[in-house]
């Protein structure tokens, strides 16, 4: 919640929350946040100790194979840790419940009831941060998983944070052994042929037609949540796992993984009243016995109602039981996957995007929650000259993860002093440790609230400054790349959402990528690489062409004056803009990635991204879903 130095630690680490309340008036009152209110919640108190345990215990007689995922993030258990034995309610042993019922209970296949899922360390967000710091989150929140619930291995599963996923995240994940991660099963429904989108039910931008490769289906379960969206999921192929697969850049090797849709519109639903099965059985009539369709229900544990004692020792179990009776299966993802195996060839596209639950977000491909382009101080997209808090704090995050990626390129560290530095930790460690709580997902979450837009710059300085004592013996690491950017998301198409005030509007064909980029050594260089096809027989055989991308030095200060955001901590450093615009495309698949070279000659290279560019004529209609395909590998 304030990711300054513990003065309390000897500065070892950043501050948890117990050392947090006690300096809060000593540092200036920040955090802002009310720690003890957030903490003291007697619903959270109870769910963060025994009260999943408590839920799942209310099934074992009746449900061989009954159990819940949870996903318990590695800086809420170092804050539960620190208030345990201090703060009412929690006690030294707060952690004994659950490694005890992950220990003893166990599904008809061997598997955990209790499954705590693998996920990032601070609640970050995997499609938007580098995959070099992807990878440190997992693999340090493998150790503090381990010292919390005991060596009982590791999970299977992943649940990235705010369901955020990209297929980009897929070699990380499979390297850091992961099986199959849970995504929203909208994101495979938008994926399809035939997908029916509507402005209004969606409330963001239309699938590119370069995602839609998923083959067309003839069902759709459409139905209205509170939040304000009206998701329309594919039945029974969005509720049932897959494969899917990426391409690593760096090593070319093709990757895949077990994708577990979680159903969007029924979870809202569960989180926020008692739920009944009358959606399953809607769907239930065209279920595959050998692959049958498997309904997850995932949304947050710790709010609303949905954290509360009468979902989780209430509703819960009138759920299990109404499903019982209906001839419906209570399990866990990794018993299902035992029983029903997937075939081989049954590989899926995933198109970006988290869950529907960020108000104003609902599931947008480009994470606008946590992602809004830049604008100028009307709020009129300027990509050239315009600005915005996130954005501004993705650029100070980029300039701060060269040092990191550098750093882990270069040197040697021990990733148990990276999760818990102690006195001999290397200044290498204690930067990793002081950079990572820069990428929670909440200091984004909420915008220009109370103290949440310095966060990252607090954190990055640290880690800046401890990583300048770090010695570099033949530093050759390139620059950082931040994730690709493209506005409009559908040149030559429509938009719709917020970005565009909520109206189905058009898009010309122009569209500009734009990123940041950063090196320690200096740039020296940043191009795209384009090529495009209009017909299947031009994929694969496409010509690159190169083009430099245009340097911006990006403004570090409250450009617009805003009277929410006060900058009271200044960045030492933060990454350049680097954009383009490209013209003249027109119904053809475009492909388009970025290298950066800096003042040593050292390269690096984005993912590649796709798009397709319609004709820009529009007008935007229902109708406009049914031209033709575009052509795909």
């Amino acid at each position: 919640y304030w990711p300054d130095l513990d003065p309390l630690k000897n500065n070892q680490t950043y501050q948890f929350a117990w050392s947090s309340m006690q300096l809060q008036q000593a540092q200036g009152g920040h955090p802002e946040s009310n720690l003890g209110d957030i903490f003291g919640k007697d619903d959270r108190v109870a769910v963060y100790q025994t009260r999943v345990s408590d839920s799942v215990g209310t099934l074992l007689s009746d449900h061989v194979d009954a159990g819940a995922q949870v996903s318990y993030s590695g800086c809420l258990i170092e804050n539960v840790n620190s208030l345990a034995g201090n703060l009412n309610g929690y006690s030294p042993n707060w952690n004994a419940t659950y490694a005890n019922f992950i220990k003893n209970q166990k599904t008809s296949t061997g598997a955990k009831r209790l499954d705590m899922v693998g996920f990032t360390y601070h609640h970050a967000l995997g499609p938007l941060i580098d995959a070099t710091s992807l990878d440190l989150e997992i693999k340090i929140h493998k150790l503090i998983h381990a010292k919390t619930w005991g060596n009982q291995g590791y999970s299977n599963g992943f649940f990235p944070a705010e369901m955020a996923f990209s297929e980009r995240m897929i070699p990380t994940l499979v390297k850091n052994g992961f099986k199959w991660v849970i995504v929203p099963n909208s994101h495979i429904s938008r994926a399809c042929k035939d997908y029916p989108f509507s402005p209004a039910g969606d409330n963001n931008d239309p699938p590119n037609l370069a995602d839609q490769v998923n083959p067309a289906q003839s069902r759709y379960f459409n139905e209205s949540v509170s939040r304000g969206c009206t998701p329309n999921n594919a039945y029974p192929f969005s509720y049932r796992p897959h494969y899917a697969v990426h391409v690593d850049p760096n090593d070319q090797k093709e990757y895949r993984i077990v994708v577990v849709p979680a159903a969007m519109a029924m979870s809202w639903k569960d989180g926020y009243s008692c739920y009944d099965t009358s959606d399953m059985d809607a769907i239930a009539p065209v279920s595959d016995p050998k692959h049958p369709q498997l309904v997850v229900l995932a949304h947050d544990g710790d709010n609303a109602f949905g954290g509360g004692y009468s979902y989780y020792m209430q509703c819960v179990p009138q759920l299990a039981s109404e499903a019982k009776g209906k001839g419906y299966h209570m399990t866990t993802v990794d018993t299902y996957l035992e029983q029903f195996p997937l075939d081989d060839d049954d590989v899926v596209h995933v198109e970006d995007g988290a869950w529907i639950n960020a108000d104003g977000d609902f599931g947008s491909p480009t994470f606008v929650n946590w992602n809004w382009p830049l604008t100028d101080a009307e709020g009129n997209f300027n990509i050239t000259d315009g600005w915005q808090l996130n954005e501004r704090n993705w650029a100070v995050i980029t300039a701060a993860q060269n040092w990191v990626t550098t750093i882990m390129e270069s040197t040697s560290v021990r990733l148990d002093h990276v999760q818990a530095p102690q006195s001999d930790s290397t200044s290498a460690e204690r930067a990793l440790h002081l950079f990572l709580p820069a990428l929670t997902s909440g200091y984004m979450y909420y915008g220009a609230v109370l103290d949440m837009p310095v966060k990252q710059t607090v954190a990055c300085n640290n880690a800046i400054e401890e990583a300048r004592n770090v010695k570099l013996v033949d530093e050759t690491s390139g620059p950082s790349i931040f994730a690709l950017q493209r506005l409009p998301y559908n040149p030559g198409g429509c938009g719709a959402g917020s970005l565009w005030h909520y109206k189905y509007t058009s898009m010309p064909n122009s569209f500009f990528v734009w990123t940041f980029v950063h090196d320690i050594s200096g740039v020296d260089s940043v191009t795209i690489h384009v090529s495009s096809a209009r017909s299947d027989e031009q994929v694969g055989s496409e010509t690159w062409k190169s083009l430099p991308m245009t340097m911006r030095e990006f403004p570090a200060a409250n450009v617009y004056n805003s009277s929410s955001i006060d900058f009271f901590v200044m960045p030492e450093e933060i990454a350049n803009e680097y954009y383009i615009e490209l013209t003249g495309y027109k119904n053809e698949m475009v492909q388009y990635y970025v290298s950066a070279t800096d003042k040593r000659g050292n390269k690096r290279q984005s993912d590649t991204y796709r798009v397709y560019v319609g004709d820009g004529e529009g007008p935007c209609d229902q109708g406009d879903r049914d031209r033709e395909q575009p052509p795909h590998a």
